[in-house]
């Protein structure tokens, strides 16, 4: 026994197969068809370049942040050395000023 799910009405492949002749036979739907082929292209070719240029843009602010990204640790490391600087400072001023009250008692 065959699989009924394959099996096809004659009829209706017929009816079918007449009404596909027919619109490939009728002018306005060959034009109809191959009018929207072209949009279809334009479509697709229009998109194309709205990809191209937002993805131009992406890679634009792609460099943009990691430049960004780089000046700010630029910044931080700055000051970081600011900071170790005053630091620094500020041990050096209490040296000095030990040493000014040791020079004093020595007198």
């Amino acid at each position: 026994m065959g699989d009924s799910s394959r099996n096809v009405d004659m009829g209706q492949l017929m009816a079918f197969s007449d009404d596909l002749i027919r619109v490939l036979k009728d002018k306005r739907d060959i034009n109809s068809v191959t009018q929207c082929l072209e949009h279809s292209k334009a479509l697709r070719s229009s998109c194309d370049s709205d990809f191209n240029e937002v993805q131009s843009l992406l890679q634009d602010y792609q460099k943009r942040i990691d430049i960004c990204k780089k000046k700010t640790e630029e910044a931080k490391s700055e000051v970081a050395a600011d900071a170790e600087i005053d630091l620094l400072q500020k041990e050096l001023e209490e040296e000095i000023e030990k040493e000014h009250l040791l020079m004093d008692e020595h007198r």
